[in-house]
């Protein structure tokens, strides 16, 4: 009798000692910093970070990855970058996203005096981590 009790207490120790060490995961996060080709942060870029490449694309030219979360939506978030450049981006699931950063720099006086800056890269976004990437713009034509 002794004994079956000092098992079921130990027993009973072992799961509430266990049971207490679960953390919870932290969602995966991303900080992108935009900057040119001179290696200046460029505040004010349009930042997009999505899994599925054909939502920005208007199904046009990308095959769909396949990335969804379980309601059937693409992961995806737009930001702003902000005086230093950065954006911060949190996502509930695990994925491998893309990122896109655009601005539209004034060169001249005129309205038409513009020209467009593009840069791309991925991420791959893990639970528990912060993923720094660094977009490099460059002017298009």
């Amino acid at each position: 009798m002794r004994l079956s009790f000092l098992l079921i207490l130990c027993l009973f120790s072992f799961v509430i000692f266990t049971a207490s060490k679960c953390n919870k995961e932290e969602p995966p996060k991303a900080i992108v910093t935009v900057v040119d080709e001179l290696g200046k942060v460029v505040p004010g870029a349009q930042v997009k970070v999505y899994s599925d490449p054909t939502y920005y694309n208007n199904g046009a030219g990308y095959p769909s990855v396949g990335y969804y979360n379980p309601d059937e939506k693409t992961l995806y978030d737009m930001q702003v970058s902000d005086g230093s450049g950065q954006t911060s981006h949190s996502f509930k699931y695990e994925s491998i996203y893309s990122v896109k950063a655009t601005i539209l720099k004034k060169t001249g006086s005129h309205s038409y005096d513009t020209v467009r800056y593009i840069g791309g890269g991925a991420l791959i976004l893990k639970n528990d981590k912060t993923y720094q990437e660094t977009i490099t713009i460059f002017p298009v034509n």
